[in-house]
């Protein structure tokens, strides 16, 4: 049994969790948009309800000292400290333990859609001569299970992007809001999964033995942050004192390899654009944030012209994205990052600077997804 399970809280916080999340829920499940948590605020001023301080105290799984932005998991999506009125709240699949109406929308289905990409992964063609791959698409996805609702198979790829447990590549939506994805390896890790309960204990688990790698040397876990911390140290655990593993890179290497092969049949000049990445993985991966911050801005700088654009602000309020919501909203986020590079690069030194840590980095998800719409246009 996970720490996000219900049977854990008791009736009273379990009353008042199941209250915040409806409040969430209800917009989208109405009309497929998540609220804003300027809305979410506005409907507990109301009855005098601190929301912010709600938010945190939510259980969620796998965060800790040094454990990267978003790296954990719970009833609600990350979001990062001060959150805007503007910023959008969203809910995981692991709402569903907690909301009947959630389970019975996305939670049950989403299982049900789970189990079918797994066999779709085990049932794809091989080839001697390249990697394929499997995919999901929502046009296929209607025909071979008619069961479900129109309205979560036009959302499902959303849910997907926010599961840290599932991984999907080269998401594409197309003019009539049908899509498809490609099925990665990580579904491999749910088989034999058949409900909601199961999926969320795996997600935890899987979250839990990740973020391990970014604790400090001295630090091997952290429980939920709802429940009375226990800290695992090398002294209370020697054998498992080698285990935490390196950070790993921040662009996808398959996406540097797809990015490469594309720019060699493209008029675009690609080498600077792997060169920046290919830094920024090595300087991410040995702990380096600010010069992982130049970079990041040195490749938002690079790569507007792709897009038809002179810079990244352009791109992030002109581009029509792939997948519309989720990638814009990653690019909005990226271009609010200038502010944080433009601190490491320009500001002079004082008696008082504020220092720059790994955490204050963009999540790699956001730079992953501009770079994946780049390729796109670049094929």
């Amino acid at each position: 049994m996970s720490t996000l399970s219900p049977d854990v809280l008791t009736a009273e916080r379990r009353a008042e969790i199941s209250n915040f999340l409806t409040v969430i829920a209800g917009p989208w499940l109405a009309t497929g948009e998540w609220p804003l948590w300027g809305n979410v605020q506005h409907h507990f001023d109301r009855y005098n309800v601190d929301v912010d301080d709600l938010l945190q105290l939510l259980p969620r799984v796998g965060e800790g000292p040094g454990a990267p932005f978003a790296a954990g998991y719970g009833y609600t999506t990350a979001m990062r400290s001060p959150i805007g009125e503007e910023d959008v709240v969203r809910l995981t699949v692991a709402a569903s333990l907690v909301l009947p109406e959630m389970r019975m929308v996305v939670g049950d289905p989403f299982v049900r859609v789970l189990n079918h990409m797994i066999k779709l992964h085990a049932d794809k063609p091989v080839s001697p001569s390249e990697v394929t791959r499997a995919k999901l698409r929502s046009r296929e996805l209607a025909d071979a299970m008619p069961y479900l609702k129109p309205c979560f198979i036009q959302v499902l790829s959303g849910l997907l992007a926010y599961e840290p447990a599932i991984s999907t590549n080269r998401m594409v939506t197309f003019n009539d809001s049908s899509w498809e994805l490609d099925i990665t390896r990580s579904v491999l890790k749910f088989r034999g999964v058949t409900t909601v309960e199961e999926y969320v204990d795996k997600t935890c688990e899987i979250v839990e033995a990740n973020v391990i790698q970014f604790l400090p040397s001295n630090v091997l876990h952290v429980k939920a942050r709802n429940s009375d911390v226990a800290v695992l140290t090398h002294a209370d655990a020697p054998d498992q004192a080698q285990s935490v593993a390196e950070r790993g890179p921040y662009i996808d290497l398959v996406l540097l390899d797809e990015l490469e092969e594309a720019g060699q049949k493209s008029t675009w000049k690609h080498h600077k654009l792997l060169a920046l990445c290919r830094e920024l993985n090595d300087n991410y991966t040995t702990g380096n944030p600010y010069a992982c911050a130049a970079l990041i801005r040195a490749v938002l700088d690079h790569i507007p012209p792709v897009f038809g654009h002179k810079d990244f602000k352009q791109v992030t309020a002109q581009h029509t994205f792939a997948v519309k919501r989720t990638d814009k909203a990653h690019a909005q986020r990226l271009a609010a990052f200038k502010d944080i590079a433009d601190d490491v690069m320009h500001r002079p030194i004082s008696a008082n600077v504020p220092v720059i840590g790994m955490n204050d980095l963009p999540e790699p998800a956001r730079l992953n997804a501009v770079l994946q719409e780049l390729l796109s246009i670049l094929r």
